[in-house]
């Protein structure tokens, strides 16, 4: 299974539209007269200053002076995001989205072939687009998701059975999937820190004060998570509808 994961991806965006903004610092930002002044993504050289998703727009300028904030466009995004999954239906035909610059890629082949293809996907999609894509080559989901946040940008991270407790059970417990910070909260007061912590924890310790959920991020946690890749054309009905401002 490949997850690939658009980096920066609304303000690559921008910055393939806009080659201009390629040696700025830039930021994707909400609207500060509707009071939706908040930070969405922002290029690496913004990062590097200390710019972060979810910072109001005037803490951003004030870590980073000469940010450049560019307002969003979604339909442009999305026009991108349908760009990426037809590259990746070109190689299979599960194809799972996770937002609008995520994907899961259900493969069959093996681990080398697996590799060899997400090399190839990462320069088509580059090609194509413009964009870059890192990529979490593994097993499970879960463990594929974790390898594309594992080497940014444009890396490609291969997680095997034989070397995943090796490579990830020293990282924090909050990356993983599903791992946010209530769950953080609650794993640090039991003395969890760890993907190795939370994997080897008694199971009865996790149920009880996490429940389902603790032992769904523990299965995880042991690559032991078996969820399919859905189909690409897939749509799962929705349990709830949401409408919000921030």
């Amino acid at each position: 299974i490949l997850h690939s994961d658009a980096n920066c991806f609304y303000a690559s965006v921008e910055m393939v539209e806009h080659p201009e903004y390629r040696n700025k610092k830039i930021a994707v930002c909400g609207d500060t007269e509707q009071r939706h002044g908040i930070v969405l993504t922002a290029n690496y050289p913004a990062k590097h200053m200390g710019v972060k998703t979810g910072m109001a727009n005037w803490q951003a300028l004030q870590v980073c002076p000469d940010l450049t904030i560019v307002h969003p466009h979604y339909e442009l995004y999305l026009k991108y995001s349908k760009m990426l999954q037809k590259i990746y239906k070109q190689y299979s035909d599960r194809v799972e989205s996770f937002g609008m610059d995520e994907c899961w890629i259900d493969l069959p082949f093996s681990e080398e072939e697996s590799m060899q293809t997400a090399q190839k996907i990462q320069r088509q999609v580059n090609e194509e687009t413009g964009l870059t894509v890192s990529i979490g080559v593994s097993f499970s989901k879960a463990l594929a998701k974790l390898g594309s946040d594992m080497k940014k940008p444009n890396g490609l991270t291969i997680l095997l059975r034989s070397d995943f407790k090796e490579k990830c059970w020293h990282l924090p417990a909050s990356d993983l999937l599903y791992v946010g910070p209530s769950t953080t909260k609650k794993l640090c007061q039991l003395g969890i820190l760890t993907i190795g912590d939370l994997a080897t924890a008694p199971e009865s310790v996790i149920a009880q004060n996490l429940g389902k959920n603790g032992l769904m991020v523990q299965t995880f946690a042991n690559g032991a998570d078996c969820f399919p890749v859905a189909p690409k054309d897939y749509r799962p009905e929705p349990k709830s509808f949401g409408h919000g401002a921030t």
